[in-house]
């Protein structure tokens, strides 16, 4: 036998098994692989038929499976991306960019700095001017009403991770006829009195003084810099209402040591599924300080509403909001609805937002730099048709709406070509219902100019449900009251809205009510066990090491979480961290 085939026959056994192997993997993951960083949706082996063979769906269908899950997918796509990676700077995220000194930027961060993220949102500049000066202006209009029911409105700017190191972005070209967003809108809230905090300028000054960078160079939030943007936030509130809030009191600092995979703070560079860490230089290595929060019999713990994006998600990982705030609500994007830390809806239209915007304290629209073209996300417009327009109001203007747009030709084609009419009727509901949601000033004649509208929800000029707003608002500002509350949950297995509506109820009727009730130590133990489940949950870290503990002992993670919040509990209680009641 000739050499050569001896050696062809060895590269062919070492093809055969490496494709073997692949193929082993693929049906049975013998293998426990890192999982990539992103969403995927799953997708499953396609059916074969006669149809779907001739029609070309078996084909796409299996091409897109065998692509999501071939054997030893991750550390060839880890491997790959290396490669790109190290000879090229190039990332296979579409939307982040490679800067000077391997320093990672998200797209719209870069385009915001240079001048052309506006035409992403906008024709040109004037249609960009006309979109800024609405959403200042309803935002000024909901201010003004709110300021009748005691609630402050005010607006907080987190920086963009570029305007504060632009000597890192990649060179581009400056496109100076657009109109930046945060420049032109901040500029327009201080003329007009609207109370705004725009952190550029202060975290421009703080990252020469910083003994560490205030944004890290692979990821795009902010990362300890977040608690100083915190106090700030915190000392400009009390400004607004003349009140003293929790402080924040700081200790030695120290070296972190939390690198990709298990660090929030490089969603950047986890979002490439790289092989190895990127190397930063010693002078951007990333540090943090001991703090605690501090209170006093002066300290005054406020109900807020923050609607906002994820920089508000990385404060409230470093200071829980319970911390700070007595009652606090959360939209984020103005979509998903969370209490606290916990997500409680995933639309806050389910939410009862007229309920929540009077029992508020404070309203903090909080967006940053390069988001701001994205406007309130439509906060501005519910909450002015949630204060001025009632519910039989509105589905009369819609209902007219509808009527003058069912036999127009193009709004049909537009929605709903070709259906029937039941159809039809069915999408030019939804239709009319966005377009007075996304303009109500244009189909509400009483809320529309530049003042302040005289309109009110009928709900506003009613006595009852004013005097339940009294009530509520007594409620969620009282620490025992909401200590009974909590307590009231965790035994019945009901949410917070709950609990308060019913003692609003207790109260009106002259019934007995939590406050005064007198809960065993064994039920206020539970509410602290339950409690303390949710924070180790929360908590990503602590709920890895649970869970690698709960396969060696062979229990189920809920089990384990269980186990470890009772003995929290029990040892913060020997300690006398936590007093239990005195009563049986």
């Amino acid at each position: 036998m000739k050499k050569g085939n001896v050696l062809y026959g060895i590269l062919f056994g070492l093809l055969m098994v490496f494709l073997f192997s692949f193929a082993i993997q693929e049906q049975f993951s013998l293998f426990k692989m890192k999982p990539l960083n992103g969403r995927y949706a799953a997708v499953s082996m396609p059916k074969l038929t006669k149809e779907t063979y001739q029609n070309g769906y078996f084909q796409k269908a299996s091409e897109k499976y065998i692509s999501r899950n071939f054997g030893f997918r991750e550390p060839i796509i880890r491997l790959y991306n290396q490669y790109c990676w190290d000879f090229y700077r190039k990332t296979y995220v579409s939307y982040t960019f490679a800067g000077k000194k391997n320093w990672l930027f998200y797209a719209h961060n870069i385009e915001n700095y240079y001048g052309t993220e506006m035409y992403h949102w906008f024709d040109d500049a004037e249609s960009a001017r006309q979109s800024y000066e609405r959403e200042v202006r309803l935002l000024n209009k909901v201010r003004g009403i709110l300021q009748d029911y005691d609630v402050t409105l005010m607006t907080f700017i987190a920086p963009s991770k570029a305007d504060i190191y632009p000597e890192y972005l990649p060179y581009r070209d400056f496109d100076t006829t657009t109109l930046n967003a945060r420049k032109y809108i901040t500029e327009r809230f201080v003329n007009t009195g609207l109370p705004c905090f725009d952190m550029t300028d202060y975290f421009l000054q703080m990252k020469d003084t910083c003994a560490f960078s205030v944004f890290p160079p692979t990821g795009d939030h902010w990362n300890f810099s977040c608690v100083y943007a915190t106090d700030s936030l915190m000392r400009f509130m009390e400004a607004q209402r003349d009140i003293r809030m929790p402080r924040i009191e700081y200790d030695k600092e120290y070296l972190s040591t939390c690198r990709i995979g298990d660090d929030k703070n490089h969603d950047l560079e986890a979002e490439m599924n790289l092989m190895r860490p990127i190397r930063i230089r010693p002078e951007f290595s990333y540090k943090e300080r001991d703090y605690r929060i501090v209170t006093d019999s002066l300290t005054t713990k406020p109900a807020a509403l923050f609607i906002g994006n994820s920089f508000l998600l990385w404060m409230m990982e470093y200071i829980p909001p319970q911390e700070l705030f007595s009652d606090f609500n959360f939209w984020y994007y103005n979509k998903r609805g969370y209490q606290g830390l916990e997500q409680v809806v995933d639309s806050v239209s389910h939410l009862n937002r007229l309920d929540i915007l009077l029992d508020a304290d404070y309203i903090v629209w909080f967006s940053s730099a390069s988001q701001m073209y994205r406007a309130t996300e439509g906060f501005a417009e519910d909450a002015i048709i949630q204060l001025c327009i009632g519910d039989e109001r509105f589905q009369q203007r819609q209902e007219e709406l509808m009527d003058s747009l069912f036999n127009d030709k193009a709004t049909r084609n537009r929605i709903a070509w070709n259906a029937p009419d039941s159809l039809y009727r069915e999408k030019l509901k939804l239709y009319t219902r966005n377009l007075l949601r996304k303009d109500p000033e244009a189909y509400f004649p009483e809320i529309a100019g530049e003042d302040v509208p005289e309109a009110r929800n009928p709900l506003l000029i009613n006595d009852e449900y004013l005097a339940r707003c009294v009530i509520r608002r007594q409620i969620k500002r009282d620490p025992k009251w909401m200590t009974a509350i909590a307590t009231d949950m965790a035994l019945e297995n009901l949410t917070m809205q709950q609990v308060i509506d019913n003692e609003v109820d207790n109260v009106i009727e002259g019934l007995p009510v939590l406050r005064d009730a007198r809960f065993s130590a064994k039920e206020y133990k539970e509410m602290l066990v339950m409690k303390m489940e949710e924070k180790i949950k929360r908590d990503s870290n602590w709920l890895k090491l649970i869970k690698t503990d709960a396969e060696k002992k062979g229990v189920s993670l809920e089990e384990n979480i269980r186990s470890h919040a009772l003995y929290t509990v029990n040892t913060q209680i020997a300690k006398g961290e936590v007093k239990l009641p005195d009563n049986e």
